[in-house]
């Protein structure tokens, strides 16, 4: 090789030197020029994780992969989650992972100079078939307390389906004692079904309030706490019941009323007079009238979700919910007021979900903030908390859907399953599987589907 040769090589491979290292310098120091070459611009990053594992990559529909397999390999690689992915110019980036078995998630997402933009709470939701559990028409449906357990109200039957197990028991046979409005008691361990108190652990264990009552009782309602102490109403008075001791006792007489709670030994009481709804708070052991309050106009009103800090009263007739601390020292006995409200569901005790026929609101009481999460033209009969606390679940007639609740671009829906009718949705505690009442063609009955 000649001198001249050798000094042009030389001089090529300094020049190189000094073209590369810079790059090189700048892009580990997170740099890149600009797709005009004009520009050197300080680069981001994304990092992305779903449940499960494993999905695709793909940035603007284009799937990731790593470097060399991409470029020098015919083996095709791609990057899936969790992953970071690094040194992307700032910009706004169509995102989608898909994930086979499963609904695709897609989003809008944007790179900042010198940041990362974080997805890592993405939950990918099953495609997946309805198993049918129990055949069927279904007049009633309500879950257990704790969540692992359905009371299915069918023909003339009551029985409870444990969610855990998915064995049946039947309770009772006879419509007469079934009864259409069943409730179960705070622990879970017994069910109210007519005038019939029943042990789940225990179907034998039945007590018939009848036996120990007057038969023009009604209203019963399990005290909010105790498994052992019922409430009822005999014309104007208001009286407890002790399933261990099978003894009752007047809390209040001659007291004409619309709703009735007891809670924190207080009996809270709505009465109409001169058509004026007036709140009355009484002390449970001596019957004392403490506090009264007068209500808004004249309605038909009701106390819900009765374990609340608040008191949950709701208007059913113009469907208005009142939030109250009647012993507020600071602030007016009424907290909140939620017009056009149909469904709740207390995710924390200063958040809650609700719904009337064709939006989703969460409101959160701490910053007094009511945020409208989707607005449809399809009449929502149901809505449910993901214990992922980043979904919303919602059911119409013929379908199932959810809500992310990560707010850029869009709050992305997705729609699971549909089917010719669907009613009284519920999730089981883990919240990866949707239990509800179906109709497919001719086939109708109680329907799991595997959600996660």
């Amino acid at each position: 090789m000649s001198l001249r040769t050798r000094r042009i090589l030389y001089s090529f491979f300094i020049l190189l030197f000094l073209t590369i290292t810079p790059m090189v310098i700048f892009y580990a120091a997170g740099y890149k020029f600009t797709l005009s070459g004009k520009k050197l611009q300080k680069t981001g990053s994304f990092i992305f994780n779903t449940k499960p594992k494993g999905a695709k990559i793909y940035l603007n529909d284009k799937p990731q992969q790593t470097f060399f397999k991409k470029y020098f390999s015919q083996e095709k690689s791609f990057i899936t989650t969790p992953a970071k992915i690094k040194n992307l110019l700032p910009d706004e980036y169509y995102i989608k992972f898909e994930l086979d078995g499963y609904w695709p998630w897609q989003k809008k997402l944007e790179i900042f100079p010198g940041a990362s933009t974080y997805a890592e709470d993405v939950y990918l939701f099953k495609k997946d078939l309805p198993l049918q559990l129990f055949q069927g028409k279904i007049d009633n449906l309500q879950i257990s307390p704790d969540k692992n357990m359905l009371a299915i109200l069918a023909s003339d039957q009551l029985v409870v389906f444990d969610l855990n197990t998915e064995e049946q028991t039947l309770l009772v046979s006879d419509r007469l004692m079934a009864s259409t409005t069943f409730t179960w008691a705070p622990s879970s361990k017994k069910i109210l079904a007519n005038q019939l108190v029943i042990n789940i652990e225990n179907i034998n264990d039945k007590i018939n309030l009848t036996d120990y009552l007057k038969t023009n009782i009604n209203q019963f309602k399990w005290d909010a706490y105790s498994d052992d102490i019922l409430y009822y109403q005999e014309a104007n008075n208001i009286l407890s019941f002790s399933l261990a001791t099978k003894n009752y006792q007047y809390i209040l007489k001659d007291q004409p009323y619309i709703a009735s709670l007891v809670k924190n030994n207080n009996l809270y009481l709505i009465d109409q007079q001169d058509y004026n709804n007036n709140f009355n708070i009484f002390k449970l052991d001596s019957g004392e009238l403490i506090k009264k309050i007068n209500l808004p106009g004249s309605a038909n009103y009701q106390f819900i979700n009765p374990t609340h800090s608040m008191l949950n009263l709701y208007d059913q007739d113009h469907q208005i919910l009142y939030l109250i601390n009647p012993f507020s020292q600071f602030y007016l006995p009424l907290q909140e007021t939620i017009n056009n409200i149909k469904y709740t569901h207390w995710v924390k005790d200063d958040k809650l979900l609700y719904a009337n026929d064709f939006e989703i609101w969460l409101l959160d009481l701490t910053n007094h903030k009511k945020t409208l999460l989707t607005r449809i033209s399809h009449e929502i009969n149901s809505i449910l908390w993901h214990p992922s606390n980043n979904y919303i679940i919602y059911a119409t007639d013929t379908t199932i859907n959810t809500i992310e609740l990560d707010e850029r671009e869009k709050h992305n829906i997705t729609e699971i399953i549909k089917l010719d009718k669907i009613a009284y949705t519920f999730l089981n505690p883990k919240g990866d599987t949707l239990y509800f009442y179906g109709q497919i063609g001719n086939q109708e009955g109680l329907y799991k589907l595997a959600i996660h």
